[in-house]
């Protein structure tokens, strides 16, 4: 365990970034306190949930140090918020790249039947979890415009559609990413294993202005099959690709992301 004095360090340094977000986009610090509130709450109630069923008011104000009353307010005005289904979706759509149920011979995904209980892609979703309806998987997939119907059936866009325009989708992968690279850096600091996990930062500040766009774009297509080939090799150890893996020996978590920016000083002027 870490001394409080290295702990309050470490989130000093992880706020740095907060504040600079805040600032940039003319957000006080009581901004900031009530969101952070809220935030406590919302995953003080998801930590306790990973035990147990039974959440109350008392134990979120003993985990937050938020008063009772605070606690009482932001837990009740939350109850309401819709559950999002990223993950069903993004498990649903792993599933249908990777296992070879649901791929022609040269490995792309197959455009799937989609109508009745027993049609190609409702066996698919229930591979994944016959907890998940095929018909709200398939509702979601057509908002997001993930799928096209075509007269086969229906078909996966092999390009995902960007995040333009979406600042809140965008900013809860964000979330995420930010969650996994914490604990990443945490596991490291910490050697808990023989192989750490993978951190690499790679920068330069003298770039030439007038290939940043040539820059980016070779970035975006070499993370592009970057990622395609971890999806191709992570999907080789995935129970939900492969059956055969004994379930008690499944359930380990991986993630992998990347990102890049290429900034001209003059669009900070």
């Amino acid at each position: 365990m870490l001394e409080r004095k290295t702990q309050l360090a470490l989130l000093e340094s992880l706020l740095k970034p907060v504040a600079r977000f805040c600032l940039r986009h003319s957000q006080s610090i009581q901004d900031l306190v009530n969101t952070a509130k809220v935030v406590f709450v919302k995953v003080a109630e998801e930590e306790i949930r990973k035990t147990t069923d039974k959440v109350n008011v008392t134990r979120l104000s003993v985990m937050t140090g938020l008063y009772r009353n605070e606690v009482a307010r932001i837990y009740r005005d939350g109850k309401d918020e819709p559950v999002g289904h990223e993950s069903e979706l993004s498990r649903v759509i792993g599933q249908w790249r990777h296992d070879p149920r649901f791929r022609t011979k040269a490995g792309k995904p197959r455009v799937l039947t989609f109508k009745g209980p027993d049609s190609e892609f409702a066996e698919l979703v229930t591979s994944v979890s016959k907890n998940l309806k095929p018909g709200s998987i398939e509702f979601e997939l057509r908002r997001l415009n993930y799928v096209e119907e075509t007269p086969r059936g229906l078909k996966l866009k092999m390009e995902m559609p960007g995040l333009e325009g979406d600042p809140v989708k965008g900013f809860q992968i964000v979330s995420d990413d930010i969650d996994t690279l914490i604990k990443a850096v945490e596991e490291n600091m910490l050697n808990r294993y023989e192989v750490s996990n993978l951190h690499i930062r790679t920068e330069y500040d003298n770039i030439s202005k007038k290939d940043l766009k040539e820059i980016r774009q070779w970035f975006v297509e070499r993370g592009k099959r970057f990622h395609r080939e971890a999806r191709e090799f992570l999907s080789k150890y995935d129970r939900d690709v492969n059956p055969e893996i004994p379930e008690d020996q499944a359930g380990a978590r991986v993630a992998v992301g990347s990102f890049s920016l290429t900034t001209d000083p003059r669009e900070l002027e």
